[in-house]
């Protein structure tokens, strides 16, 4: 059988409570019947008698260490034959001048005041000495008794709302968990993936455990939605980036099949259809390389190495094609070494000057350069090209994304700077954009350097 851990906890918080009213209420019961008892006379003899049992001659001298001289309302007073007060002390009130003697339990009355007084003489035939006892011969039962029955009527009330209370306390203490577990199936059944614990509220400065659990887990399901929204986004943006091809391709074959045509004509055909299936294979093929990154199967080869020779290698390539009269500039500081994949941040360099030259203006230029700041390398990338709008600058991180018609007319998927974020990013580094619309775009690129060994001795 299941049981909630909100129930167990208060089963058990219910029993330890019952468990603390019962040794309460016993403790009470032993006070009331063992320390007190309604009548102060008969305790007074009973304490005196257990006193005169305790005196003893012992090694020629009297013993009188085991005597209780003030116990359940008693006072005890030791005397010697001589009368005179060897241990003990009366009450403050008792003021009478009560000669000893052996006849009994009696009362003395001291001003408002009355006393039981009980007088014992022990004699050990090789001396003696008295016992004293006085009591106040006021009853005290009544008060125990008043104290026993609030006992009983408080104890079960405060027992009843002590677990009402534990189970208030844990019900609210678990409801959170009630509200993670719902929020999970929802977005487990797919009703539901905008499901959040906190329901919007405010959260408070001062959290409790379960508060910061119900956090976390709002925050995971945040990422849960934006990768799942993410990546609808992206399965409809290359359904429809491969439709395109496709649909080509198929239109090309139906209308060789269906007409007569020349050589040229089906050379023409083929053509349009190599064309189009080196664009699907590209596009295939970088859609691959994003995921395997994205899911880490890709993998890293880390190497220390010249972040400076590699940058010049790049850019003496891609100035050896020029393109659109573009003219390509460098400033490169030597010397900047990092742990990198050489292969992957080639094509980030690469997806880079290729995004300057897609969207840059004729006779137009680009300007590489890379510096050390501190203990990063800055690599920036900026051109005098078409630009982009400033509304447009955070969706061009996204796949498949491109801004304005005018760069739509130009060559490219969408791809290479969701590719170049998600490669700096694997580094370790930053990557952010400047531009303004029709006077050009810089992008710069932060990345953690590491000096030689050599260097930092």
């Amino acid at each position: 059988m299941h049981t909630s851990i909100k129930f167990r906890i208060t089963l058990w918080f219910a029993a330890m409570m019952v468990l603390i009213v019962a040794l309460v209420l016993t403790f009470i019961m032993i006070i009331n019947g063992n320390l007190v008892t309604k009548n102060p006379e008969q305790r007074l003899v009973q304490v005196m008698n257990h006193n005169v049992n305790q005196v003893e001659f012992s090694h020629q001298k009297f013993e009188f260490d085991d005597i209780q001289y003030y116990t359940r309302g008693v006072y005890t007073i030791l005397y010697d034959e001589q009368e005179n007060v060897l241990r003990g002390a009366a009450p403050s009130a008792f003021t009478a001048d009560e000669p000893l003697t052996d006849d009994g339990v009696r009362r003395v009355s001291c001003g408002e005041t009355d006393f039981y007084v009980y007088d014992v003489h022990v004699d050990m035939f090789v001396g003696s000495v008295w016992l004293r006892g006085i009591i106040d011969a006021a009853p005290t039962g009544s008060f125990m008794t008043a104290i026993v029955a609030v006992a009983w009527s408080v104890l079960p009330v405060l027992l009843i709302l002590s677990i009402l209370g534990g189970y208030f306390i844990t019900r609210q203490a678990f409801k959170p968990i009630k509200q993670v577990t719902e929020a999970a199936n929802a977005i487990n059944d797919g009703q539901d993936l905008k499901a959040r614990i906190g329901d919007g509220r405010p959260r408070r400065k001062t959290r409790d455990e379960v508060e910061n659990l119900t956090a976390a887990f709002d925050s995971m399901f945040d990422r849960l939605e934006r990768s799942f929204e993410a990546e609808q986004q992206f399965t409809s943006d290359a359904s429809h980036e491969l439709r395109t091809p496709t649909t080509v391709i198929l239109a090309e074959c139906s209308y060789a099949k269906k007409n007569d045509m020349t050589l040229e004509d089906y050379r023409a055909s083929m053509d349009v259809i190599e064309r189009q299936a080196e664009k699907m294979s590209t596009l295939v093929r970088s859609l691959l390389e994003i995921t395997r990154l994205d899911q880490g199967t890709q993998k890293v080869n880390f190497e220390y190495a010249d972040l400076s020779d590699l940058v010049s290698v790049i850019c003496e390539e891609q100035a050896m094609v020029p393109q659109q009269n573009i003219r390509l500039e460098r400033e490169i500081q030597p010397g900047i070494f990092i742990d990198m994949d050489v292969f992957l941040i080639s094509r980030m360099l690469q997806n880079l000057i290729d995004n300057a030259y897609k969207f840059g203006v004729e006779k137009g230029w680009i300007h590489v350069r890379l510096i050390r700041a501190s203990d990063r390398a800055v690599l920036t990338v900026a051109d005098n090209g078409i630009g982009i709008s400033e509304e447009n600058l955070e969706k061009i991180w996204q796949r498949f994304y491109q801004a304005e018609e005018s760069r739509r007319s130009q060559k490219g998927m969408g791809l290479g700077l969701a590719m170049v974020r998600q490669i700096v990013q694997l580094h370790g580094g930053s990557v952010d954009v400047d531009s303004s619309l029709g006077k050009g775009t810089t992008f710069r690129v932060t990345l953690p350097e590491h000096q030689r060994k050599e260097e930092t001795k």
